[in-house]
C-alpha cells in the first residue's frame, strides 16, 4: 500500500479515559502502535481526539494504571476507556541472573532501579547516580575530580560488587562509563539465591544492567542536551590574613614566645585595614564555576523482523583550575540489533559498543596540587609583583602553569552476539548461545617539567634538565566469554508453572602492560624516551592470563504465583587454585508464599488496605575467588631482580625464591540467609519490601608466622586456611506510593539499608589478644581508631591536681585534654587505650524520592542521608604541626574560659606538653552524618499543550536540574560531609546546576 493510500484511510477516534472509580484522567498518553509519531494526551476533562490508520491499534498508558491496547475499526466517537489500577510494580518483568522474573514470581532478595529517573540529571558517571536510590546499595562519593569521582559502591556493606552488562561480566569502570540514556533496566541481586548463578565472583552481590533494544515501528530519533556548571560545595573556610596572624600570635604565645611575636599590634591593625594586600589562593588559582556538557543522540525503530537501537554520547567536564590543565572527555557508542526468524523460531542479537576517554592532568595529581593550594597562607604569594610565577615554597602554580602534563587515552570496544532458538517440536524448550569479546587499552604519557619561577628582582630559575623526565605506559586487557544454555518453560494443568535453565560458561582473561621512561632532557622540543639520557632509560613489562569455567543450574516452580520454590547453583572452576581444589559447588534455595492469594485472605483484600502480601526466605553459599591472595600462589615461583648485585664493578641481575607455595589455598565461602516480605496496600497504590539478612564468611587465608610463629626459614610461610570468621546482619527495604489528586500525579518513596559487621573469630597476634579492649574478635567492625577515651577539657586547676594524668604530660594547663583512666589504676597510659568511634563508612543510609506532575509540568527530587558515622581529624586539621598547618577558620575556635564549648584545645602543637592534646583519642572523632538534597529536576513537556498538534514531533521537554544542592549535618562547618576528611586537601566535592532539553521526532 502506498503512502497516499495510507493517508486516505486515517480515521478519527474521540473519547474519554477514566479509572475504575469513574474519575476522568488527565495526561493519559495515547499512541498509535503502528506509528509512534502519532500520539496525543487527554485534556483536563479526560477527553482525547486522534487520527490514526484504520484497523490499527491504540496504546493507552499512564504511570498509575495498567497499559491497554484498543483496536480501531472505522471512525469512533464517545469511546469510553477504563484503566485498571496499576499492578505494574508487582507484574513488571525484572531481569535476573540468566533469566527474568516479576515481583509476584520472585522468592529472592532483589531490587530494581528505573534509569529514567536520572536521565535529566547532570551525573557524570553511573556510580554517583545510584546514591540514595536503591535499597541495599551504599554509595559514598569522596571526590568530584573530573573522570575520577571516587565513588565507592557496596551491596549490604560488602566489597566491590560484580557488574554484569547485557549478560557479560564487566569492570566497575565500564559500568561507570555507561551512558545512562542507554540503560533499559537495572537489577541489584543481594542474597545467595539470586547471585548463586554467578558463582565464585558474586559473593559481594551483583549489579545487573540491560541496555535498550530496538522497538518495532517507525524510526524514532531523540537528541538530549544537558549544559551544566560545577562549583565547590561546602569548602572548608580558609583564614584570611588577619585571622591567620592572630592564630600564629596565639600559638607563639602558648609556646612561650611572648605576645604578638609574629605580628605586632601595629602590624595587626594594618593587616585588618588592608585585606586586599594579602593572598586568597583559591581566588588566584581556581574558578568558581566550571562547565560540563552531556549530549546523546539515539535512534530506535525497525520492523517485527529487524529492530535496532543506536546511540552516540559525548560528555565533557573541566577542572576548577584557571590554567584549564585538568579536563575529562568521554565518548560512547552503542548499536544493538535484533532479528527474528519467526518461521523457525530463531532470534539473533548483535551488539557493538564502546567508549573513548581522554584525560588531561597537570604533571602532579589533583590531590597534590589542591593540597598545596590549601596549605599556603595569606602572606605567601603565587606570583611576583610583575605577574611571574614566584619562588614560593610548594607553589601550586608551578605545576598548574607548567609545560609538563599527564595525558591518558583509554579505548574500550565490545562485540557480542546471541542466538536463541525456540525448538518447534518441544513446547517451552529453547536453546541459546551468546558470546562476547572485548578489549580495552590505555596509553599514558607523563611529561614532568616544572615551570620557570622568579624572585622579586626578576631572576629566573629554570628546571634542571636532569630533572625533566618522560614516562610512557600502556596496558591492554581482553576478555572472551561464551555461554551455552537451555531453557524450559511450561504451565501444566491449573497453574503449575515450571521453569528450568542450564548454562555452561567459559571465560578467558588476558592482560599485558608496558612501562618505559627516561630523564635528563637537554632539549624539550621532542618529548620522546630516546631523547633523554641513554643511561637513564628504564623499561618493564608484565603479562597475565586466567581462565574460568562454570556450570549453572536454575529451577523454578510456582502454583498460580502462590507457592514459589527456586533452586540455583553453580559448579565453578578456576585456574587460580591447585587442581585438587579448583572446583566448587555453590548452591542456593529459596521459597515464597503469597498469603494474599489464599481464600482466608479474601476478606482482608476486600477492604482494599492490604492487597498483596508474600513471605519469602532463602539460603545459599557463594564463593570468593580473589580475596587476600595472589594468582597461582600454589606454584613455586622466583623473583627476577634487576641490578641486584655488583660483580667486578658491574651491576648484574639476580634470581631469588618467591613466596612459598600454598597448596591448600581455595576460595572463601560466604553463607547467606535472607528473610523478606513483599507487600502492596490501598489497591496497589503503595508497594514495598522488607528484608533481614545474615551472612557468614569463612576460609580466610593467612601465613602461620603472621600471627603464631616467627619466620623460621627467613621467608613467609605458605598461606593456609584459618578458622577466622566474619559475620554480618542487617535490614533493607523500601516503600513507594503513587496516586492522583485532580490533575496532579504524585509519587513518594523511601528506601534504607542498615548493617553491622562482627569479627566472630580472628587471626590476631598475642600482643593484641592480651588487651581485650583493642582486639577485634568478639567486637563489631566500624570504629574510628584506638586510643584514649572520655576526652574533655581541663576547666579548673582542681581537675588537673586531683585526677589521674597521662604519664608523659607534665605541664597540663586549662584547655588541655583530660582522658579517662579506663582500667582504674590511677594513671593514664597505653593500657587505657580502647577502640572508639563509628566507622567513616556509614552502616545506615537512606533515600527519599518525591515527585509530582501537572499539565506537562513535572518536579522530581531525591533526598539522601546517612546514620551515625565519624571521621578522625588529621594532623593537618588539628593543626598539630603548628604554623605550617594553621589554615582553616575552625582552627581558631580554641578553648578559653570565655569559650568553654570550643572545637579545639588551647593553642599549641605536637611539641607542647609531649603531644598531650593531639594523641589518638575520641576527642578528634567528629560526627559526619548528614542529610542532603541529592538531586532536583523541574521540567515542562511542550508536547502536552503548545506543540500538541505537531505530529512530526514526539517530544519536546525542557528541564533544569541540580545535584548536591543542600546539605545539613554537624560536619558541614568543616567541609562537605561526604569528603571523609576535615583538612580540605582532596579535590573538592561539587554542586552542579544544569539546564537542557530533549527533542524527539
Amino acid at each position: 500500500m502506498n503512502s497516499k493510500a495510507q493517508r486516505a484511510e486515517l480515521v478519527l477516534i474521540e473519547g474519554t479515559v477514566r479509572n475504575k472509580k469513574g474519575e476522568r484522567l488527565t495526561g493519559v498518553t495515547i499512541l498509535s502502535k503502528e506509528d509512534s509519531k502519532i500520539g496525543t494526551k487527554t485534556d483536563d476533562e479526560g477527553h482525547f481526539s486522534i487520527r490514526v490508520a484504520d484497523r490499527s491499534t491504540l496504546i493507552v498508558r499512564h504511570v498509575n494504571y495498567r497499559n491497554q491496547e484498543i483496536p480501531v475499526h472505522g471512525t469512533q466517537k464517545n469511546v469510553e476507556i477504563v484503566l485498571d489500577d496499576n499492578d505494574i510494580a508487582l507484574d513488571q518483568v525484572v531481569v535476573v541472573g540468566f533469566g527474568t522474573t516479576s515481583v509476584k514470581k520472585n522468592s529472592t532478595a532483589i531490587a530494581s532501579f528505573d534509569a529514567k529517573t536520572i536521565e535529566n540529571l547532570p551525573f557524570g558517571d553511573m556510580g554517583s547516580a545510584l546514591q540514595g536510590r536503591i535499597p541495599g546499595v551504599i554509595v559514598q562519593q569522596g571526590s568530584a575530580e573530573p573522570g575520577q569521582n571516587g565513588a565507592s559502591i557496596s551491596i549490604r556493606g560488602n566489597g566491590t560488587p560484580l557488574y554484569v552488562i547485557d549478560g557479560f561480566i564487566s569492570t566497575q569502570q565500564q559500568f561507570f562509563s555507561l551512558n545512562k540514556a542507554d540503560i533499559k533496566s537495572m537489577t541489584i541481586l543481594k542474597d545467595a539465591a539470586s547471585t548463586a548463578v554467578y558463582g565464585m565472583n558474586a559473593g559481594n552481590g551483583v549489579v545487573l544492567i540491560t541496555t535498550k533494544q530496538g522497538d518495532s515501528g517507525k524510526l524514532n530519533v531523540n537528541y538530549q542536551a544537558n549544559f551544566g556548571f560545577n562549583t565547590p560545595s561546602y569548602q572548608t573556610k580558609r583564614m584570611d590574613a588577619y585571622q591567620y596572624a592572630t592564630a600564629i600570635n596565639n600559638l607563639n604565645q602558648a609556646l612561650g614566645m611572648g605576645i604578638n611575636s609574629f605580628k605586632t599590634a601595629e602590624e595587626m591593625e594594618d593587616i585588618k585595614n588592608n585585606p586586599g594586600n594579602y593572598t586568597n589562593w583559591e581566588k588566584e588559582l581556581t574558578r568558581r564555576f566550571v562547565p560540563q556538557q552531556d549530549h546523546t543522540l539515539s535512534l530506535n525503530g525497525g520492523s517485527e523482523k529487524l529492530r535496532f537501537f543506536g546511540s552516540l554520547n559525548a560528555f565533557s567536564q573541566e577542572g576548577i583550575y584557571k590554567a584549564k590543565s585538568l579536563n575529562y572527555h568521554r565518548y560512547t557508542y552503542r548499536s544493538n540489533v535484533s532479528s527474528n526468524f519467526d518461521k523457525i523460531g530463531l532470534k539473533l542479537d548483535f551488539n557493538v559498543n564502546g567508549y573513548i576517554r581522554n584525560e588531561d592532568y597537570p604533571p602532579a595529581s589533583a590531590y597534590t596540587i589542591y593540597s598545596r593550594l590549601r596549605d599556603r597562607n595569606p602572606f605567601e604569594k603565587p606570583f611576583t609583583s610583575s605577574g611571574q610565577i614566584s619562588n614560593q615554597f610548594d607553589n601550586p602554580a608551578l605545576a598548574l602553569l607548567s609545560p609538563g602534563y599527564i595525558k591518558l587515552k583509554t579505548v574500550y570496544n565490545q562485540l557480542s552476539g546471541a542466538l536463541n532458538w525456540n525448538v518447534p517440536w518441544v513446547e517451552g524448550l529453547s536453546l541459546g548461545f551468546n558470546g562476547n569479546f572485548n578489549i580495552e587499552s590505555q596509553d599514558r604519557v607523563d611529561w614532568v617539567e616544572t615551570a620557570t619561577y622568579y624572585d622579586e628582582q626578576g631572576n629566573a630559575t629554570k628546571e634542571d634538565p636532569t630533572n625533566i623526565s618522560v614516562g610512557r605506559s600502556s596496558y591492554m586487557t581482553q576478555n572472551f566469554d561464551v555461554n551455552f544454555r537451555a531453557d524450559y518453560r511450561r504451565t501444566f494443568g491449573d497453574g503449575h508453572n515450571v521453569e528450568a535453565t542450564l548454562v555452561q560458561n567459559m571465560r578467558q582473561y588476558y592482560s599485558n602492560a608496558l612501562n618505559a621512561g627516561s630523564r635528563g632532557f637537554y632539549t624539550t622540543a621532542i618529548k620522546q624516551i630516546q631523547k633523554g639520557d641513554a643511561e637513564l632509560i628504564t623499561a618493564s613489562n608484565t603479562e597475565g592470563k586466567q581462565a574460568w569455567m562454570g556450570y549453572v543450574g536454575k529451577f523454578h516452580y510456582d502454583y498460580k504465583q502462590r507457592y514459589i520454590f527456586d533452586f540455583a547453583g553453580r559448579y565453578d572452576g578456576s585456574d587460580n587454585f591447585i587442581s585438587t581444589k579448583r572446583w566448587g559447588f555453590f548452591p542456593s534455595f529459596s521459597a515464597g508464599w503469597a498469603l494474599s492469594e489464599e481464600n482466608f485472605f479474601k476478606d482482608i483484600k476486600a477492604k482494599n488496605v492490604l492487597t498483596y502480601l508474600k513471605l519469602r526466605g532463602s539460603y545459599g553459599q557463594i564463593g570468593l575467588n580473589d580475596a587476600d591472595h595472589w594468582a597461582y600462589a600454589y606454584l613455586a615461583t622466583y623473583n627476577y631482580n634487576t641490578n641486584g648485585y655488583v660483580v667486578d664493578g658491574k651491576l648484574v641481575n639476580t634470581v631469588t625464591p618467591g613466596a612459598q607455595p600454598s597448596i591448600n589455598m581455595t576460595w572463601y565461602t560466604r553463607s547467606k540467609y535472607n528473610i523478606g516480605a513483599d507487600f502492596a496496600l490501598f489497591g496497589n497504590k503503595v508497594d514495598g519490601a522488607l528484608d533481614y539478612f545474615f551472612e557468614k564468611t569463612k576460609g580466610y587465608l593467612a601465613a602461620d608466622n603472621s600471627y603464631r610463629y616467627t619466620e623460621p626459614i627467613g621467608y613467609t610461610l605458605p598461606l593456609v586456611v584459618t578458622n577466622a570468621e566474619d559475620r554480618k546482619e542487617g535490614l533493607d527495604g523500601f516503600i513507594k506510593y503513587k496516586d492522583k489528586i485532580g490533575n496532579v500525579d504524585f509519587n513518594a518513596g523511601f528506601n534504607f539499608t542498615y548493617y553491622k559487621s562482627f569479627a566472630f573469630k580472628t587471626n590476631e597476634d598475642s600482643v593484641t589478644l592480651a588487651n581485650p579492649r583493642i582486639r577485634q574478635q568478639g567486637n563489631y567492625y566500624g570504629y574510628v581508631g584506638t586510643g584514649y577515651v572520655g576526652a574533655q577539657f581541663y576547666t579548673n586547676p582542681q581537675d588537673i591536681l586531683n585526677n589521674p594524668k597521662r604519664e608523659t604530660s607534665t605541664d597540663l594547663r586549662l584547655g588541655d585534654l583530660w582522658y579517662q583512666d579506663v582500667n582504674g589504676d590511677g594513671k593514664i597510659d597505653g593500657q587505657d587505650q580502647v577502640r572508639y568511634g563509628h566507622n567513616s563508612s556509614p552502616t545506615f543510609v537512606y533515600g527519599v524520592d518525591l515527585g509530582a506532575s501537572y499539565k506537562g509540568f513535572s518536579v522530581q527530587s531525591t533526598i539522601q542521608g546517612t546514620g551515625m558515622k565519624q571521621n578522625y581529624f588529621s594532623n593537618v586539621a588539628m593543626g598539630s604541626e603548628g604554623e605550617r598547618r594553621l589554615d582553616f577558620q575552625f582552627q581558631n575556635d580554641n578553648w578559653s574560659p570565655s569559650n568553654p564549648n570550643a572545637t579545639m584545645p588551647r593553642p599549641g602543637n605536637a611539641s607542647l606538653n609531649n603531644n598531650n592534646n593531639y594523641s589518638s583519642s575520641d576527642f578528634w572523632a567528629r560526627n559526619t552524618y548528614y542529610v542532603r538534597l541529592k538531586s532536583l529536576t523541574l521540567s515542562y513537556d511542550f508536547k502536552y499543550s503548545i506543540m500538541k498538534s505537531q505530529q512530526w514531533m514526539n517530544n519536546l521537554t525542557f528541564f533544569v536540574s541540580g545535584v548536591n544542592l543542600l546539605a545539613f549535618g554537624p560536619s558541614v562547618k568543616y567541609g562537605d560531609p561526604e569528603s571523609n576528611t576535615f583538612d580540605g586537601y582532596a579535590y573538592p566535592m561539587m554542586r552542579t546546576y544544569s539546564a537542557g532539553f530533549l527533542l524527539g521526532f
